[in-house]
């Protein structure tokens, strides 16, 4: 898990963890709306009739942010790809313009200064994005080309110039402060990327988990508990069973059944057996246990049941089995059951000895029948 934590460039673990961009962008483009818009327009009447660059730049760029804004809620399926191009776009255009200020600045100190906070704070922005709709590999890279783009651009615009020395270490200075963005939004990745290697490693761990108790637990073909589940369930009530507060025990065979799968094979033979444990499942109360004990043999824990409601349940499986399995097979198939109540401290094998001995008291009688004691 180590080896993968470390992998925060790989495509496939970015596109992991990038799963809630669509969102992320939209409050990205949301807040570039709500603050960048306006003061571009505002700068626009305000700026725009000494600064042509202002004036029909501006415009545009408010336009193109409500079309973004327009792709990401409508077309998510494009967001990623339409993001990119927009980045590269504005990128672009962004660094051509602070060249061109700094170049036909008549002076260069005073322009620099009011490129103060527009312009660097949207160079700023579009490193930030470039980590969402990038892989981090990729935003690396993309993060070198704008800050060397930056570098020489600025540094180029001032060539020739006299006195503006103090003007060429600020450029430097702003592109170390923008490496050092850089690197902590690198370092966030790979913080983010470990975090989700984590948590998918937490989540793999409990979908084994999960797994390891259903094949501890649960019956493979039909479902129910396994025996396994059966025991440990009949020893933890056999602690609670009290004459307020009584457990039955409903035992059922399901009869001739040897004969269904020797007539029409096992395949049919798992169906009808699928089919009770459907059936089972809903006649019983969500708190009762229904368990497959091997073959064609089946138990219900029935806590908080009296012997006469136990009879009851049982005499509404007896009735449902016949129903369930001929609706759907066209077969005719019955059930012999025992009903039993659950002894305090009663070992769980000598509670199934005793509801087993009158589930085949229930056979030799007759079958298709329910008995109980007294």
């Amino acid at each position: 898990m180590n080896r993968d934590a470390d992998r925060v460039v790989d495509p496939a673990l970015d596109g992991m963890f990038r799963a809630d961009i669509p969102a992320l962008l939209r409050r990205v483009v949301a807040i570039a709306i709500a603050i960048g818009c306006p003061t571009m327009l505002v700068l626009t009447f305000v700026l725009g009739p000494d600064d042509p660059l202002v004036l029909w730049g501006y415009p545009p760029i408010v336009g193109y942010l409500v079309v973004y804004a327009w792709v990401l809620v409508r077309r998510p399926q494009q967001a990623l790809a339409f993001s990119r191009t927009t980045l590269v776009v504005f990128e672009t255009a962004w660094i051509v313009w602070g060249w061109s200020r700094l170049a036909g600045a008549e002076d260069v100190r005073q322009t620099w200064h009011g490129l103060f906070p527009t312009y660097f704070l949207g160079l700023i922005v579009f490193l930030i994005v470039s980590g969402l709709v990038m892989t981090s590999r990729g935003a690396l890279v993309h993060a070198a080309v704008v800050l060397t783009g930056v570098l020489v651009t600025g540094l180029g615009a001032l060539v020739g110039r006299r006195d503006v020395g103090d003007v060429a270490v600020d450029v430097v200075r702003y592109v170390v402060f923008l490496v050092v963005i850089v690197l902590l939004l690198q370092v966030l990745a790979q913080a983010k990327a470990r975090l989700a290697v984590a948590e998918e490693a937490a989540r793999r761990a409990s979908e084994e988990a999960g797994h390891m108790r259903d094949i501890a637990y649960l019956d493979a073909l039909t479902g129910l508990a396994n025996r396994r589940r059966l025991l440990e369930e009949l020893a933890e009530r056999s602690q609670q069973v009290s004459p307020q507060n009584p457990v039955a025990l409903v035992y059922f065979d399901l009869d001739h059944f040897k004969e269904v799968n020797d007539t029409y094979g096992h395949g049919v033979g798992d169906q009808v057996l699928c089919l009770v444990a459907r059936a089972a499942s809903r006649v019983v109360r969500q708190h009762d246990l229904v368990a497959r004990v091997g073959g064609e043999e089946f138990v219900v824990v029935a806590p908080g049941t009296d012997r006469d409601r136990a009879v009851q349940l049982a005499e509404r499986l007896r009735a449902v089995l016949p129903q369930e399995v001929g609706e759907a097979l066209g077969l005719q198939i019955t059930g012999s059951f025992g009903v039993v109540l659950l002894e305090p401290a009663e070992p769980p094998l000598a509670a199934l000895d005793r509801v087993d001995a009158l589930m085949y008291d229930a056979k030799t009688s007759g079958r298709d029948r329910v008995i109980s004691p007294g």
